[in-house]
C-alpha cells in the first residue's frame, strides 16, 4: 500500500467515524446491529479488515460477514451480524445489519 492510499483510507476512517459519532445515541441490546445509522459515499471504500472493523465497531455488532460477489450465502437474518458486500474491483458496495 502507497503512503497515498494509507492517507486516502485514513481520512475515511476519520470522516466515517465522525459521521456516525455525531448519530443520534441508540441503546444497544447486547451487541445487536444497529439499524438507526444510514451512510451514503461517492468515494467506495477499499476492502480491507481495518475497514470492516471500523464498520463492525460503528455499527456495534458482534460479527462480520463479508459477501464477495458471486458467492452464495445463507439467507437467514442474523440481529448481530453486519454483512458488507465485496464487488469484484475490490471495493465495499454495501454493509447492512442481517
Amino acid at each position: 500500500m502507497t503512503a497515498l492510499n494509507f492517507t486516502k483510507n485514513t481520512a475515511r476512517v476519520a470522516i466515517i467515524a465522525s459521521v456516525f459519532a455525531s448519530a443520534p445515541a441508540m441503546a444497544t441490546e447486547g451487541g445487536k446491529c444497529r439499524t438507526d445509522i444510514a451512510y451514503n459515499t461517492v468515494m467506495p471504500f477499499d476492502a480491507s479488515p481495518v475497514i470492516f472493523e471500523v464498520l463492525r465497531n460503528i455499527f456495534e455488532a458482534k460479527e462480520i460477514r463479508v459477501e464477495r460477489e458471486g458467492v452464495a450465502y445463507t439467507t437467514e437474518f442474523n440481529e448481530n451480524r453486519l454483512r458488507i458486500g465485496v464487488g469484484a474491483d475490490n471495493k465495499v458496495s454495501y454493509f447492512r445489519c442481517g
